[in-house]
């Protein structure tokens, strides 16, 4: 794993622009375009969230994630990309012609699906078996099976070394992401190459939902610029999963406020001791946990007790009870805004 102390990013200091919600400064009203206006370019908007008050619970803590975090940890595994640190958190974009390749080899590499496509072939040979003789059969499915076989460890081994070391082969880095120290986002918009960049504290968080063509409901958190209309998707999850979205704002939020300690996941654990406002606060004792506490978890105790009692801790949390410091930031906010 990168030793954070030995790159470019040994330290950390805030700029005048870095986002504090103990400090919002007044801005602009909106501009007010009228119901019918409001209405149709926020059809697909379900709620605003608020902003500036936390839960204090973080969604990138899945056993998944620790697991990856700690075959890094042990040299087993190179981060993919610029890492996310403690100034900023980069967002790069996946090349358009490698996305289908990466859908194909998540199919190729995950567990479940590749036992079902294994179980099929298995049973397709069985059958083979009784409709002609087994030698006959051992040729028309030894190949599909050897095939198959072959795509999931090259996807698995190969492939995988590759994109861990040359990351830049399927990314294009445009400098985007979320700059804690600088208080500022960066994103590509919709059309084009070109990017926007604007303050943190100038963008509203809606979820909003999206029909798939096959009819199943999709949830996802969305920042809109209030006098821009930009807007950049953060995170997609299905309709059950909805409330996954009030954690996703809750640590990003927080990931953000320079006032606050970096959230406490795995990412950002080698970090901590970088960011000003993180060192004092653990250094004050009100972590409550070791320095390398995600490096040496308890993965099977993570997954069995720790990892669940988190996520009902996130289902059960009164959301709708945290005050939205950013009205009393922007004047006409509750009136105006899309939702």
């Amino acid at each position: 794993m990168t030793d954070p102390e030995k790159t470019e990013h040994s330290g950390a200091s805030y700029s005048e622009t870095a986002y504090r919600s103990d400090a919002l400064p007044s801005q602009a009203p909106l501009s007010d375009p009228g119901g019918f206006a409001r209405a149709l370019e926020g059809l697909n908007f379900v709620e605003r969230l608020p902003t500036g008050s936390y839960a204090g619970l973080d969604i990138d803590v899945d056993p998944d994630v620790v697991e990856h975090f700690q075959d890094r940890a042990r040299g087993e595994m190179n981060l993919v990309g610029p890492p996310w640190d403690h100034r900023a958190k980069p967002n790069n974009l996946i090349k358009t012609r490698w996305e289908l390749v990466l859908l194909f080899a998540t199919c190729m590499t995950d567990r479940i699906i590749f036992g079902i496509f294994a179980f099929s072939c298995v049973v397709t040979f069985l059958i083979s078996i009784f409709v002609v003789d087994f030698v006959l059969a051992l040729k028309l499915n030894s190949w599909p099976i050897l095939g198959l076989l072959s795509l999931h460890l090259f996807f698995r081994y190969p492939f995988k070394w590759l994109l861990e070391r040359y990351p830049e082969i399927i990314v294009r880095d445009l400098g985007c992401g979320f700059f804690r120290t600088a208080g500022k986002i960066k994103f590509r918009t919709y059309w084009g190459k070109e990017t926007f960049e604007a303050p943190f504290i100038e963008f509203d968080p809606y979820i909003a939902y999206h029909v798939q063509p096959n009819g199943p409901v999709s949830y996802k958190l969305v920042l809109r610029h209030r006098y821009r209309g930009r807007q950049t998707e953060v995170a997609t999850v299905p309709q059950g999963r909805k409330i996954e979205l009030y954690a996703v704002w809750d640590q990003l939020q927080r990931y953000m406020d320079v006032s606050q300690p970096l959230p406490d996941i795995p990412a950002l654990e080698a970090y901590r001791s970088l960011d000003p406002t993180t060192a004092a606060y653990d250094a004050a004792g009100k972590r409550g946990r070791p320095a390398d506490y995600w490096v040496t978890l308890d993965l099977d105790w993570w997954k069995r007790e720790g990892y669940p009692e988190h996520m009902k801790k996130i289902a059960e949390f009164p959301w709708d009870s945290l005050e939205d410091k950013m009205e009393d930031s922007v004047p006409n906010l509750r009136e105006a805004a899309m939702a």
